[in-house]
């Protein structure tokens, strides 16, 4: 299979913002975290995200998530940023994967 477009990849990309979905395989209520590659042996520097259980997206480095940001579902959540609440989503998913196909160790993550 021929590798796509840079145009076809950004058609793609504009579509995924453009419109609210639900990752299959994503938990509401977990977070989703990821240390930089840059620690230099701190082990410090994670990015989290949170996928709320009304699809809320929250996102806040280190730390618990009371310091964190929250965008909003469209409409009904009263959501002035549906791209980056889309945005957000994919990042979980793209962690998720990240964590699965390399894996950090727990004491990276603390």
């Amino acid at each position: 299979m021929p590798e796509p477009s840079q145009e076809r990849l950004m058609k793609d990309a504009i579509r995924v913002l453009n419109n609210p979905f639900w990752i299959n395989g994503l938990e509401a209520g977990k977070v989703h975290q990821r240390l930089h590659d840059d620690h230099d042996g701190t082990h410090a520097g994670t990015l989290n995200v949170l996928i709320g259980p009304d699809g809320d997206c929250h996102t806040w480095n280190d730390g618990q998530p009371g310091q964190s940001l929250r965008f909003r579902v469209p409409v009904l959540g009263g959501g002035m940023s549906p791209r980056v609440r889309n945005a957000l989503m994919m990042l979980a998913f793209a962690i998720k994967l990240d964590n699965e196909d390399y894996p950090q160790r727990s004491e990276d993550l603390e």
